[in-house]
């Protein structure tokens, strides 16, 4: 038959490309369906393609006429966003993670942050108690029970004496006692307020009498002696303890307990302390129940919360 007519320009090369991008063709076919398009930059043979559909034909003249070198990819919205890829995922994944990783360190630094303060905080006032303690070397006051006036008291012996069962009396008891402050720091004052203070007196667990500590100012290296007064109203005593107390008198030796709470500031140099209570508790025997009465024995037991306080 007659030879086929070569296309000009080249028509062996054009055949070999036809033939290589044929299988491509053949894959994309059954895709072409509106409504999505692609555009891949790749360089377009001039071959003659097979027509396409009518439904296709008819949504081709919609679309925008393609740039010359490019391939048109129609593809199904449903395949286009079905699947999310997968790097989608570990995105998200290591953005969680990173976000977590930057709010523990954070709350971790801010702890650390409050620590240290805490630390420096309690270095600074452990040194400031140093130096003052070297500065200052402050002591505790020293605390003697001289004497204790007894009144009130004093029919007690003729009430338990009587053959007669004993009436029952109230007594009205007072007592006075005369107690000696020692002041041994250099450099330290001492102030003693009155509100709060609180004086006891009592024989065997009962409470006979209350009173006040009074309100001064003991400077450094100072001795005073002060006198608190404690009075009971209206104490009525048990048989039994009535009897206790007219047997210890006729032994001429009867215990009193006296309890002191005072509050106290210290004045060091220009700077007075918070006001800190000092307890004292002194247990004292005297021969008789009566004014002039002497004390027989003694012992006094001193409390304070004051820091470094040395005895």
């Amino acid at each position: 038959g007659a030879a086929r007519p070569r296309p000009p320009g080249g028509g062996g090369e054009q055949l070999r490309l036809l033939r290589r991008d044929e299988p491509v063709r053949r894959l994309l076919r059954p895709l072409l369906q509106p409504p999505y398009s692609f555009h891949f930059e790749k360089p377009l043979p001039p071959t003659a393609a097979p027509p396409p559909p009518a439904d296709a034909r008819r949504y081709q003249q919609l679309l925008p006429a393609p740039q010359p070198g490019t391939y048109v990819v129609q593809m199904p919205k449903d395949k286009v966003f079905r699947v999310p890829p997968p790097e989608n995922a570990r995105l998200f994944q290591h953005y969680t993670r990173r976000a977590r990783r930057r709010a523990r360190c954070s709350c971790a630094r801010v702890c650390s942050w409050l620590l240290l303060a805490l630390v420096l905080l309690a270095a600074a006032l452990a040194a400031s108690a140093a130096v003052v303690y070297l500065v200052f070397k402050p002591r505790q006051p020293d605390y003697t029970l001289l004497s204790l006036a007894v009144s009130g008291l004093g029919g007690i012996l003729g009430n338990a004496s009587s053959t007669a069962a004993p009436a029952p009396v109230a007594f009205s008891p007072e007592f006075d006692a005369t107690v000696r402050a020692d002041n041994p720091n250099g450099k330290i004052g001492v102030h003693y307020e009155g509100g709060g203070s609180h004086v006891a007196v009592s024989y065997g667990g009962v409470r006979l009498a209350d009173g006040a500590w009074p309100a001064f100012y003991q400077g450094p290296r100072n001795v005073t002696v002060l006198v608190a007064t404690a009075k009971g109203l209206g104490i009525r005593f048990s048989e039994r303890l009535l009897g206790d107390i007219a047997a210890a008198g006729r032994l001429r030796s009867v215990p009193f307990d006296v309890d002191v709470k005072v509050p106290v500031r210290l004045q060091v140099g220009g700077v007075r302390t918070w006001a800190v209570p000092v307890r004292v508790r002194c247990a004292v025997v005297v021969d008789r129940l009566a004014a002039d009465a002497k004390v027989v024995s003694k012992s006094c037991r001193v409390k304070a919360r004051f820091l470094f306080w040395k005895d």
